[in-house]
């Protein structure tokens, strides 16, 4: 693995974030909270915000530790860590989670949802907690879907406003053969790398493209390299809060009642904060010089439809279909 002062950041090499409470009574239970991002990303004063909730309903009884990516894992090791109780609850991107339970691919089909209000009217539906049923049976509660910002294509130079400019280029992608699969069909290059490596990738041309969202730019300092966003919102980005079935089984019903309750009002606190720090931060970007442009949407879309066809059989025709009713 490539470091540099920012891969070093984005590593989270600092303490973790511990509650604190007026209460005098000693924590019971001790909980380890990771995300994949780094401290500077606006999700650490949500995650921060769940904590001491926590602390506050559980009077002292139960303390949640926040973690950032690299502090406890790598962004790929995380859903493993759960797995293995090094991790006790976590809030991922679904690009990831799908690696483990691939059904969660129709949610990062590419260009499904127009807006935010569609794909979270879809998320707090009856699909929502569909795609959740059977995380259980990997070791894993799901719990409420959040959000980690849209994804957007960011360039060291190159404009994809239209699929033919997307040619060619070299482009990291998060892990799941469908983010390979999406800029395949372009006739792009997509290469998996870590979050810690983007930096110095970018700055020696290794990449010349990320697909990501501004907000996770900014807390990574992408935007000193980067000189053209494209608007593609390809993927909503739902970040979906998760519990180790082990360690939540082991509390009393209590305790387990209100993590599942803060879980839920964390997610609906991290849609608001994320929105309004993404435009917050696209803001500063075009203060900054970066061109920020639209995508031709309709182009893209129908472009992808060989990407539909590849993974209706993976994810299932009668999800896939479902999906596709609720988002027309």
């Amino acid at each position: 693995m490539v470091l540099s002062r920012r891969g070093l950041i984005a590593a989270g090499l600092s303490a973790p974030f511990i509650a604190q409470s007026n209460f005098a009574q000693a924590a019971q239970h001790t909980l380890k909270f990771v995300y994949p991002d780094t401290p500077s990303h606006p999700f650490m004063q949500v995650a921060r915000r769940f904590a001491d909730s926590v602390k506050s309903r559980t009077e002292g009884a139960v303390e949640v530790q926040v973690f950032t990516t690299g502090q406890l894992g790598s962004q790929g090791n995380m859903l493993t860590g759960m797995q293995t109780g090094i991790i006790d609850l976590c809030c991922h991107t679904s690009g990831f989670v799908q690696t483990l339970y691939p059904k969660f691919m129709v949610v990062d089909l590419p260009f499904l949802f127009k807006d935010a209000e569609t794909a979270e009217r879809m998320l707090d539906g009856p699909i929502g907690p569909k795609l959740l049923q059977d995380l259980p049976s990997k070791g894993i509660y799901g719990l409420s879907y959040g959000h980690f910002g849209w994804r957007v294509v960011s360039t060291i130079g190159r404009s994809v406003k239209v699929p033919s400019e997307a040619k060619g280029m070299k482009i990291r992608v998060q892990p799941g053969a469908i983010y390979a699969a999406m800029f395949n069909t372009l006739g792009a290059n997509p290469i998996q790398i870590d979050l810690s490596e983007i930096y110095l990738a970018l700055s020696q041309s290794a990449i010349e493209a990320i697909e990501t969202p501004m907000i996770s730019m900014a807390a990574s300092k992408h935007d000193e390299v980067i000189k053209v966003i494209t608007k593609t919102n390809h993927v909503y980005n739902p970040g979906i809060m998760m519990a180790s079935k082990r360690k939540l089984d082991s509390l009393a019903s209590k305790y387990q009642q209100v993590i599942r309750e803060a879980s839920f009002e964390m997610t609906k606190d991290a849609r608001s904060t994320i929105s309004k720090a993404s435009q917050e931060v696209e803001g500063r970007f075009a203060s900054q010089g970066i061109t920020i442009q639209p995508a031709d949407r309709a182009a893209y879309r129908t472009a992808m439809q060989p990407v539909y066809d590849q993974f209706r059989p993976i994810i299932g025709a009668d999800l896939m279909d479902e999906v596709l009713s609720q988002v027309a």
